[in-house]
């Protein structure tokens, strides 16, 4: 059973980021956060300084969540089986946080994020972009630069994830293979058919 206290910290943080989602960090005050939390301001400033170490924070656990979700096996797999890996990722990280959309979509220069988030996202990037860069060694991607082929991928998942929340679509098993077969196809390298 969770303490008094950490259940404050987690309504504090579930609280903080659907208001960062829904309005924005520069919208977001921490009295809106309290209130949402249902707790009283003076008890967030205990946890945190200042509105941006708690976005910093919620940032950086939910990075080295995704991080870690993708490493595992990653580095050793064929490239359309990492890909195959890369999307699936992506899948549970979504459904696993209601608000992780925000993280997603998140610029790496945002003038609220710290060193160490600016680094864990570097890292992130590296991962992806030695990923991309042995897809084109091999000659299965596209030689586009890696930030605009995670820019391909990435905002046609945000996108549909997006109507998935709206209701506007149904997510089932064979709507996501349909979506990863697309994305896919977007930075394959066409001329290359021994991989489907």
């Amino acid at each position: 059973m969770l303490s008094a206290s950490s259940s404050k910290y987690d309504m504090i943080m579930k609280a903080s980021v659907s208001l960062f989602t829904e309005r924005g960090f520069d919208a977001t005050t921490i009295p809106m956060i309290a209130e949402r939390a249902r707790v009283g301001t003076g008890t967030i400033y205990r946890y945190f300084d200042s509105k941006e170490t708690l976005v910093n924070v919620l940032f950086q656990e939910s990075i080295q969540r995704f991080t870690e979700k993708l490493k595992q096996d990653f580095s050793e797999l064929p490239v359309r089986s990492g890909f195959h890996h890369v999307f699936c990722c992506l899948v549970q990280f979504t459904n696993e946080s209601d608000y992780a959309l925000f993280f997603l979509e998140m610029k790496k220069d945002a003038h609220y994020l710290n060193d160490t988030s600016r680094k864990m996202i570097e890292n992130l990037m590296h991962m992806l972009d030695d990923y991309f860069n042995k897809g084109k060694a091999e000659g299965v991607i596209r030689s586009l630069p890696s930030n605009v082929l995670i820019a391909i991928v990435l905002g046609a998942f945000l996108k549909i994830y997006q109507l998935v929340q709206t209701g506007d679509i149904q997510m089932d098993m064979d709507l996501m293979t349909e979506l990863e077969q697309c994305c896919w196809d977007a930075i394959k390298l066409h001329s290359f058919t021994s991989q489907k």
